[in-house]
């Protein structure tokens, strides 16, 4: 602290013609006992109460000068000076004040002795608080007692580690509270002597203290207590030594793999490897490869397709140093954070994996099973839930498909590629009721040679490498289920004649077998070709068209239900996030004015791809705009959206027409018989007459 916090500044100056009588009043007015003489701020002299009383006894006279009365020799301090200086001065020349200069040695203010007196009070009390608020800071809990062990001050971790109030420790004998702290004190009291590092247990805690003695003017009076919780450090410790033991285990698992095993940190760095990884590899030592990157130890896992230590895999068939290898790689994580990867290869005794693969299809059906039964589950939620939508065209589909599920009749699913065929398709079967499962096939997929064995199967021996005792096929699979065929447009016609007996016989050969099988199947038929075209062509059966096509969906573009866009890309960035631990809150408003302009020639699954190809790009929290690709079509007709009104309303024209006039020519056929032309067409009788209702063919004359 310096003179300039305690100085006086409304202090009292007269010149040296003023007079006694102003002097006086001064003292009054200011109630002050001293006066500085001052001339252009420059210090002449001071006069004091004292002064005049004892010139006013010798010559009485009020309107006299007071120039006799001046003292010229002054103790004056500098504003800048310690008050430690100007205590020690005062107490020096035993004065009671001091005038106070500035650095240009002018008359600044007035310092006195009881003006130090309540700076040192002040600055004592300051001190007092710093040091208190500072206790009460510390983790460590402090307390004192005086030499009868009475409580006389603590801080507030002391009554937080000792589950005390203020009123339960203050003035009170420790010996009754805690007996094992005050035998220390009272050791500490009696020997004078620091005891450190004394372990004890107060509750549930475990402590360290610190006794030291109290001294003042070198008597004991009394001693002080430093209390730390190692609680948590002795928990930290087990927990460490817990961690060495399991990292112990590990080495030693590792060690007795029959595998390679290999584990590196996310600067690809290898941290653990076992003795068949260094086999594997050519290499005796672990401690040469330990720190080293992956990519040097073993360029093969690096120059995999995969990424090596961002993503999982299962099962991939490797070559590494000209061994072949199975490869499993599993990213390791911590608090959702990943730290590094685990990598596993197999190398040896590959030939007993051959059993495991020879189980896959049975696993497929057993997949097929488990996934039809969690479909069940969430029945409650209905059918279609996974089926993203809030378009009114979406949402009639929907009910339509509903009403078709209960039915018994055969389905045909119309749209583009991507509009989600499949999805209706696994909908309605879910809804049918039906207790089988629910067959897939791409008609498109297999080549034509394969097509007919795997829709029907074959029978033991029924080609070179036919599998011994044959093979069910679809159709057998699916019995009391659905079976989808899938893009039915490219079917062989060869097949569509055998699929047409199936449907009207309900029954069929394995390709190679004679035996007949009867089957229970619901078909589900999809195709993204116009029906009418196909048959124009020659390319499709007209009765096979009449016999799948006892109710019709047609699924709408996406570029008709732009009310979906922003409901999908919300539905597969959750998707994508879910895949990568990432936390992409989406695309914003803006940028999605940037898809809901675009025609979509490829549909859901264009705008799925064009989305995940953004989200991997993107950086941020948001889907970037300069990531977001769109194609011009290069299919001019990849879509009747791309079509003018009027030559859309010409197609769904003529291909009514086309159906009228099957209809037509079935009953000429028949000879007018209804019920024979139906059967022609391989349609049910009641179908037949909606059909004859809704194009108004009504009379004999319009077909004899």
């Amino acid at each position: 602290m310096k003179t300039k916090h305690l100085v006086t500044y409304n202090f009292i100056t007269i010149h040296q013609d003023a007079t006694v009588r102003e002097v006086l009043q001064s003292f009054l007015d200011y109630r002050q006992d001293i006066a500085c003489v001052v001339e252009e701020k420059k210090l002449i002299g001071i006069v004091t109460k004292y002064s005049l009383y004892r010139w006013l006894l010798d010559h009485a006279n009020l309107e006299a000068n007071i120039i006799h009365c001046i003292k010229r020799d002054v103790v004056t301090l500098l504003e800048e000076e310690s008050v430690y200086y100007a205590k020690d001065l005062l107490v020096k020349e035993n004065i009671g004040h001091a005038v106070v200069l500035n650095k240009y040695e002018d008359v600044v203010g007035i310092i006195s002795k009881s003006e130090l007196i309540k700076g040192f009070i002040s600055e004592r009390q300051n001190l007092v608080n710093r040091l208190q608020t500072l206790m009460n800071n510390l983790q460590e809990s402090v307390l004192s007692v005086d030499t009868h062990l009475h409580v006389t001050s603590y801080n507030t971790s002391a009554l937080t580690i000792l589950h005390k109030t203020k009123s339960e420790l203050t003035g009170q004998p420790i010996t009754q509270t805690f007996p094992q702290i005050a035998a220390n004190l009272r050791a500490v009291i009696r020997t004078k002597e620091i005891i450190k590092h004394k372990r004890l247990s107060i509750g549930d805690n475990t402590l360290i203290a610190s006794f030291i003695p109290l001294k003042e003017w070198d008597t004991i009076t009394g001693a002080m207590v430093v209390l730390k919780d190692i609680t948590d450090f002795e928990y930290i410790a087990d927990e460490l030594e817990t961690t060495k033991k399991l990292e112990n285990m590990l080495d030693n698992a590792l060690e007795v793999a029959y595998d390679g095993v290999v584990m590196i940190d996310n600067e690809r760095n290898i941290t653990k490897a076992n003795k068949e990884f260094l086999s594997l590899i050519g290499i005796s030592n672990s401690s040469s490869i330990l720190g080293t990157s992956i990519d040097t130890v073993a360029p093969e896992l690096t120059n995999h397709k995969h990424t090596i230590h961002s993503e999982k895999i299962v099962g991939e068939l490797i070559t590494i140093q000209g061994k072949k290898a199975i490869l499993t790689q599993t990213p390791i994580y911590q608090d959702e954070q990943q730290v590094g990867t685990i990598i596993k290869l197999i190398s040896k005794q590959l030939d007993v994996w051959k059993d495991l693969l020879s189980h896959l299809e049975k696993l497929e059906h057993e997949l097929t099973y488990y996934k039809e039964s969690f479909t069940a589950m969430g029945q409650h939620a209905g059918p279609f839930a996974h089926i993203v939508s809030k378009s009114s065209s979406m949402e009639e589909l929907k009910q339509k498909a509903l009403i078709a599920a209960r039915s018994f009749s055969n389905i045909l699913i119309t749209g583009k590629s991507g509009t989600g065929k499949e999805l209706i398709a696994d909908g309605i079967h879910s809804a049918s009721g039906r207790t089988g499962k629910f067959i897939k096939i791409n008609c498109a997929a297999i080549p034509e040679e394969l097509l007919e064995s795997e829709i029907f199967g074959y029978s033991d021996g029924a080609f070179t490498g036919a599998k011994k005792g044959g093979k069910p096929g679809k159709f057998e699979l699916a019995h009391e289920g659905t079976l989808f065929l899938d893009e039915i447009g490219d079917m062989p016609m060869t097949l569509q004649a055998k699929l047409l007996r199936i449907l009207q016989e309900k029954e069929f050969e394995r390709v190679g077998g004679t035996e007949t099988i009867k089957v229970d199947t619901r078909i589900i038929a999809a195709t993204n070709q116009d029906p009418a075209k196909l048959i124009a062509e020659g390319t499709f059966r007209e009765d096979l068209y009449y016999r799948i096509n006892v109710i019709q969906l047609h699924i709408p573009p996406l570029s008709e239900r732009q009310e979906d866009i922003q409901l999908l890309c919300d539905h597969f960035i959750k998707k994508f996030n879910t895949k990568t631990n990432r936390d992409v809150i989406g695309i914003s408003q803006e940028h999605l004015e940037k898809l809901l302009d675009y025609e979509w020639p490829g549909n859901v699954r264009q705008l799925e791809n064009v989305l995940e190809r953004a989200y991997h790009f993107s950086t941020s929290k948001w889907i970037d705009p300069e990531h977001i690709v769109l194609e011009k079509s290069r299919d001019p007709e990849a879509s009747d959206t791309h079509k003018p009104p009027n030559e859309r309303l010409d197609r769904e024209k003529k291909l009514q027409e086309t159906e009228k006039n099957m209809l037509i020519q079935a009953l000429k056929n028949a000879g007018g018989n209804r019920t024979k032309a139906a059967k022609l067409l391989g349609m049910s009788r009641s179908s037949f007459y909606n059909k004859l209702k809704k194009y108004e063919v009504k009379e004999a004359t319009q077909f004899m």
